[in-house]
């Protein structure tokens, strides 16, 4: 295992181990804060993959833009601490069981896809190299794909408005 490996690899059990906590952690600025962290962790990976234009770009617009905006939206809207809510056993174990099967399946598709993954050459793809040409490709190509992820962003953000200004159950 070569160093590049082992960076890349630590890169991304950081991101996946910080992007769950995001998901499970109860404060939502705390949750905000793991979210930077693998985003980071992200943009570590995408150096790793000779992609250091994405790399920057995940920082300055992921990790520096759109979670200072959830800051700002959380801190607006003065959501504070969450109670817990008890569940009861038939949805601890049919949560239980998703978590699993969706590793299982994670895992046996990372398993498969393992040997077809070509070794880096240490040369960058022409795409991923020059912004212009990754410019022509993302608005081109995948135009779609980027505009239903901005509306997927802005989706949340007025969902996560919506939840915070419900009135209060008498």
């Amino acid at each position: 295992m070569t160093v590049a490996r082992f960076v890349f690899d630590a890169a991304a059990a950081v991101a996946v181990l910080f992007g769950g906590l995001m998901v499970v952690t109860r404060n939502s600025v705390r949750s905000v804060l793991t979210l930077v962290v693998a985003f980071f962790a992200l943009a570590v990976t995408y150096v790793m993959l000779l992609s250091p234009f994405i790399a920057a770009i995940q920082v300055i617009v992921y990790a520096g833009a759109i979670l200072v905006l959830f800051l700002f939206v959380l801190m607006l809207l003065n959501i504070g601490h969450i109670p817990a809510e008890r569940s009861g056993p038939l949805q601890t174990l049919l949560g239980s069981l998703g978590v699993v099967l969706f590793a299982a399946l994670l895992l046996g598709t990372l398993r498969g896809a393992g040997a077809s993954i070509p070794a880096p050459t240490g040369e960058t793809p022409q795409v991923l190299s020059d912004p212009a040409s990754l410019s022509r490709e993302l608005f081109s190509k995948y135009l779609l794909h980027f505009e239903a992820v901005s509306v997927l962003l802005l989706a949340a953000l007025v969902g996560a408005f919506v939840l915070a200004r419900r009135e209060k159950q008498p």
